[in-house]
């Protein structure tokens, strides 16, 4: 780890790492400077380390997300724990700098002991000189010796990792009782008043989203590759300039015994020149612990590198002395030679003509994008300009922001939907889209031809919709009451047991509950599981609330406590982390504190700068 750091600080020298000018630093730390390039490449290293989970993270939405100010603040605080090194005179002695070197792995011989050449190699190759290196440990070591003094990784007190255990792995068993929205509800039928009413208060649910009509074009290889035109003789000549892709290497099929002894596999040997069968051999091995395999087709580079060259010296029903390889001794018989061969031209011609045109058509789009991007500005209409491309434009029906037409089925056909929708939407209506090349190198651009705004959809269009709704709120709220008047007979002193059965709801009693359950077996909601966490184990009370079903009535029935000794590893583990949540909070309180004493100032100007659009 450590020595990547240095490469890294190498291309800008050891005092640059925390020294530059007011004008190209990012910002200044007392009499320290954070330069630009330090923070280009911390922050780009982060970058890159995002996207390997994100990517088609650009560097603008990791600023945005707030990765600059997260390097920065780390580069603050490495400034200001060098700054309160130097205050406090804290030094590395040389015997602490060589142990450090020393436990570098990248400087170890295999047994452990330091590599000196390796060592003088690497820092070459990173263009430092050891004077340097050793000046950059230096300075690990003296911040690191202010954070231990201060901060430190230590464990947290065990009355806090105990208390925060027992909350966290407390269980809580309910008894409930589920009061179903159903038909036996007689919830009546809505009168025109009424229904009308509903229609207005509940819009939301009956309003049509804003559809949009445009016309786009889209610029991507497989649509413009009819345009492509090569001969036989251009996909012969890419044929031969690739032959060697087209080969298939020679194959064999084995039998092979494995064994660990290789004194089993020589008595194998034996035994064939007795005159055993070979699957004779194998199944007297195998009973004295070697095993068996069949192994298909299979090229030279797919077996050991000990096994290949004597598999491919065996013909047909030869079979091999013994083999030594990393995974065992080995006998071989070869069951089936497939020759070597390489597909003709007709086999891929095919293939390879789509492939080139492909790759080709790929090339054209950025000529095509420019043609088209010309004839627009010259005037001409959307229609007109992919003439000039021999392009057709698209018209697909109106749409949603979800890219569905009125009927709720997908109206478009794009490549790349999210950034078309996103597009489309932002456009005004009767204006041409900015031209826009999407990560995958394709285009497009898009006319907005008409917008229909949200509108609530009329309710003789949609009464039966609006009645099916009206019923089913109606059914909850019934249901909803229902477990209320059942949570008041409990409250008056009677079992839930028996007033759930004399209603005939189910009554069931639940798993056991911790506190931080997202979901239940039963389906009791977040806000029920606080409610039963939220009241005395001996004065509980009746928790309504709904869940899929309808709603339900919970009663609190049992607590078990947990137990901090019955989890030693689970108390390690968080008095660990809880240590080190302490650890961080305390070396943030420090670095403020240093903040203070030193000053810190953030060329914000400069910062912004670096993230600007083009």
């Amino acid at each position: 780890m450590i020595i990547l750091l240095a490469a890294s600080f190498a291309v800008w020298g050891i005092s640059d790492v925390f020294r530059g000018g007011r004008s190209t630093s990012v910002a200044s730390v007392g009499d320290l400077e954070i330069p630009t390039e330090r923070f280009e490449r911390d922050f780009n290293r982060e970058l890159q380390r995002l996207k390997r989970r994100f990517p088609e993270l650009t560097r603008e939405q990791a600023n945005l997300m707030g990765v600059s100010g997260q390097v920065l603040s780390r580069l603050i605080g490495e400034a200001l724990l060098s700054q309160e090194a130097d205050r406090l005179g804290v030094a590395a002695a040389d015997p602490m700098v060589r142990r450090r070197i020393g436990e570098e792995p990248a400087f170890q011989r295999d047994d452990g002991s330091f590599d000196r050449a390796a060592y003088e190699a690497t820092l070459r190759q990173s263009n430092l000189t050891v004077e340097d290196y050793e000046a950059l440990i230096r300075g690990e070591l003296r911040r690191d010796q202010v954070n231990q003094t201060m901060v430190g990784q230590r464990a947290a007190p065990r009355a806090l990792t105990e208390a925060l255990f027992r909350f966290r792995h407390e269980q809580r068993i309910a008894e409930i009782a589920i009061v179903p929205r159903h038909a036996a509800f007689d919830v009546g039928t809505p009168d025109e008043a009424t229904l009308a009413a509903f229609h207005q208060e509940h819009e939301a649910q009956f309003t049509a989203p804003e559809y949009r009509s445009v016309t786009y074009v889209e610029l991507t290889p497989e649509g413009v590759v009819g345009e492509i035109e090569l001969s036989d003789e251009d996909v012969y000549a890419e044929y031969e300039l690739r032959i060697g892709e087209f080969g298939a290497p020679e194959q064999r099929a084995v039998d092979q015994i494995r064994a660990d002894d290789e004194t089993l596999i020589r008595d194998g040997v034996r035994m064939l020149a007795q005159g055993q069968s070979f699957d004779a051999v194998m199944d007297a091995l195998t009973t004295r612990g070697a095993t068996s395999l069949s192994i298909g087709a299979m090229e030279r580079n797919g077996l050991p590198a000990e096994a290949g060259d004597v598999v491919f010296g065996l013909g047909v029903g030869e079979t091999s002395e013994p083999v030594k390889t990393p995974f065992g001794w080995h006998l071989f018989r070869v069951t089936e030679i497939t020759p070597a061969r390489t597909r003709s031209f007709e086999d891929v011609r095919d293939d390879l003509q789509r492939e080139m045109s492909l790759s080709l058509a790929a090339d054209s789009l950025y000529r095509l994008s420019t043609v088209l991007e010309d004839e627009l500005a010259g005037g001409a209409s959307l229609e007109q300009a992919v003439a000039a491309i021999n392009v057709e434009v698209s018209r697909p029906p109106a749409f949603d922001r979800r890219g569905l037409d009125a009927g709720g089925a997908p109206a478009l056909d794009s490549a790349e939907l999210e950034a078309f929708l996103e597009l489309a939407f932002e456009t005004d209506e009767g204006f041409d889209s900015p031209l826009t090349e999407t990560l995958e190198g394709n285009y497009f651009i898009v006319r907005v031809d008409a917008v229909q705004p949200p509108q609530l959809k009329p309710l003789e269009a949609i009464r039966n919709q609006v009645i099916a709704v009206w019923r089913l709120d109606a059914l909850s709220n019934a249901a909803k009451q229902a477990a209320e008047q059942l949570a008041e007979r409990v409250r008056g002193g009677q079992a839930l047991a028996d007033a759930a059965a004399a209603q005939g709801y189910e009554v069931a009693t639940t798993e056991p509950l911790l506190r931080t359950a997202q979901s239940t077996k039963h389906g009791l909601s977040p806000e029920m599981i606080e409610g039963l966490f939220s009241q005395p184990a001996a004065a509980p009370e009746p928790v309504v609330g709904e869940m899929s079903e309808g709603f339900a009535v919970a009663l609190l029935r049992r607590v078990a406590p947990a137990e901090p000794a019955s989890s030693r590893e689970e108390m390690e583990r968080l008095s660990a982390t809880l240590g080190r949540a302490r650890s961080s909070d305390i070396l943030a309180l420090y670095q403020f504190a240093l903040q203070n004493e030193f000053g810190v100032a953030v060329n914000t100007q400069l910062l912004q700068s670096l993230f600007a659009t083009p």
